[in-house]
C-alpha cells in the first residue's frame, strides 16, 4: 500500500472521496487513461485505481473507452474515461433585445442551441422565466439532468451574480439573476458581466487561446470590456473592473452613433461598416473622417485599459468587428500613438455567439469544481 493510501487519522471514508475526487478530475480534463496510467499520474495502489474507477463505471460518471494499444506482451488495458454524456450544460446569453441558449455535454460539445428575441420592455422577472423557458425546451425531455449553467448580460454583475447596473436592460439592475435562474433550473448557475464570458471564450476555444491576459473589447451599438487576468475573468471588488464607458470625458456612449450619422438606431451592420471602413482606406474624406473619429474614440477607452492592466492580446468582438481588418487597422494606427507598446491586435473568433460559448465554459468550471466533492455532484 503507497503512502497516499492512507490518511492521518484513519478517516478512510473522507480519503476515498478525495482519492474519487483526484481521479474524476484527472479524466475530465484528459484523455482516457488505463488503471496503471491513473495509478501512476496520482501516485494511488493499482487496487485503489481499481475499486475507485469500477465504482464510478457503475454510477456512470466513468465509461469503459476500448483498450490501450500499447503492446505489453499482455492482455491489451482497459481505458476509462469521464462520461460527458452524463450530464448536460447551458450558456445563457440575456441581452435588451433577445436570449441566446447553447446547451453541451459536459465536455463542451454542442448539442443544442436557440435565440428568441424578447420585448426591450419585458418585466425582469418574465426576461428570466423565458431563459429559463428556452433552456428547458432544448432539453431532452427523458435526458441527462442540467448539471450546472453560465449566463452573461450587459452591466455590473457582482461575485453573488446580482446585477448591480445595466443600462441596457430595461429595469434589470437589481435582479438576482444567479439565484433566480437557480430556482428554475435547479441547477447551479453562475452569472457574470457579457463581456468576460466572451473573453473567457476567445481564451479557452477562440482567437485567445494560449494567452492568459487578454482585454476584450466590444464593438457594437454599445462599447464594453472583457478582462482576462491568468486566464480567468478578471472582475474587480464590486464587479466594476473594465466599465470604462462610465466615465464622461472618454465619450464611450456616443462612439458607436459616430458611424451613423449620430443615431445608435441607425447604426450601420457589420457588411455596411466594412464598406465605410474601405472607402476611408481608399481616401474618401466623409469616410475617412468618420472612421478616424470613431477609432480614436474607441482607442482612447483601450489605450486606458492597455496603460492599467498591460495585456498580452486584444480582441475585438462583437458584430462591428465584422468589418474585418479595415476595423482593425484603424483602431491600432490610432492606438498606437497612446501606448508606451501596443499589444497585438486581433479580431475575435466567435462573432455573436461568444458569450453563450463563455457561459458553457463558466458552467464547465463550476462542473470542475464540483468534482472536488465527488459524491456531490450528480443532480
Amino acid at each position: 500500500m503507497k503512502n497516499s493510501d492512507v490518511l492521518p487519522g484513519g478517516d478512510q471514508s473522507a480519503l476515498r472521496h478525495l482519492n474519487t475526487s483526484r481521479i474524476l478530475q484527472l479524466l475530465y480534463d484528459g484523455p482516457p487513461l488505463t488503471t496503471n496510467a491513473i495509478a501512476q499520474v496520482t501516485a494511488l495502489s493499482r487496487p485503489t485505481v481499481r475499486g475507485i474507477v469500477t465504482a464510478l463505471v457503475a454510477d456512470g460518471r466513468l465509461t469503459l473507452d476500448g483498450q490501450d494499444a500499447t503492446r505489453t506482451g499482455g492482455r491489451p488495458a482497459q481505458r476509462y474515461a469521464f462520461d460527458f454524456d452524463a450530464g448536460r450544460l447551458a450558456g445563457i446569453h440575456i441581452d435588451s433585445d433577445g436570449i441566446s441558449v447553447r446547451i453541451t455535454d459536459l465536455g463542451g460539445t454542442l448539442l443544442a442551441e436557440a435565440h428568441r428575441p424578447t420585448l426591450a420592455a419585458l418585466d425582469p422577472d418574465e426576461r428570466v422565466r423565458e431563459a429559463a423557458d428556452l433552456v428547458r425546451e432544448h432539453l431532452a425531455a427523458d435526458g441527462p439532468s442540467l448539471w450546472a449553467a453560465g449566463v452573461g448580460t450587459p452591466g455590473i454583475v457582482d461575485a453573488r451574480g446580482s446585477v448591480r447596473l445595466s443600462v441596457a436592460i430595461h429595469q434589470w439592475s437589481g435582479v438576482h439573476l444567479s439565484a433566480q435562474l437557480h430556482e428554475l433550473l435547479r441547477c447551479p448557475v453562475v452569472a457574470m458581466k457579457d463581456t468576460n464570458l466572451a473573453v473567457l471564450a476567445e481564451h479557452r476555444i477562440g482567437a485567445a487561446r494560449g494567452t492568459s491576459d487578454v482585454l476584450y473589447v466590444h464593438l457594437d451599438n454599445r462599447l464594453g470590456v472583457g478582462i482576462l487576468v491568468d486566464g480567468t475573468p478578471f472582475t474587480g471588488r464590486t464587479g466594476a473592473a473594465g466599465e470604462i464607458g462610465r466615465h464622461p470625458r472618454l465619450g464611450w456612449a456616443d462612439t458607436p452613433a459616430k458611424l451613423s450619422g449620430g443615431s445608435v438606431a441607425a447604426l450601420p451592420d457589420a457588411g455596411e461598416a466594412g464598406l465605410v471602413f474601405t472607402r476611408a482606406r481608399h481616401g474618401d474624406p466623409a469616410a475617412k473622417a468618420t472612421v478616424d473619429s470613431y477609432a480614436r474614440a474607441v482607442a482612447d477607452g483601450i489605450g486606458a485599459m492597455v496603460l492599467a492592466v498591460d495585456p498580452q492580446l486584444i480582441v475585438l468582438g462583437g458584430a462591428l468587428a465584422g468589418a474585418g481588418p479595415a476595423v482593425l487597422e484603424a483602431v491600432r494606427e490610432q492606438l498606437n500613438g497612446i501606448c508606451y507598446e501596443a499589444p497585438p491586435l486581433t479580431l475575435g473568433a466567435l462573432t455573436a455567439g461568444a458569450v453563450a460559448v463563455g457561459g458553457v465554459e463558466a458552467a464547465r468550471d463550476l462542473v470542475r469544481g464540483r468534482l472536488s466533492v465527488a459524491e456531490q455532484v450528480a443532480n
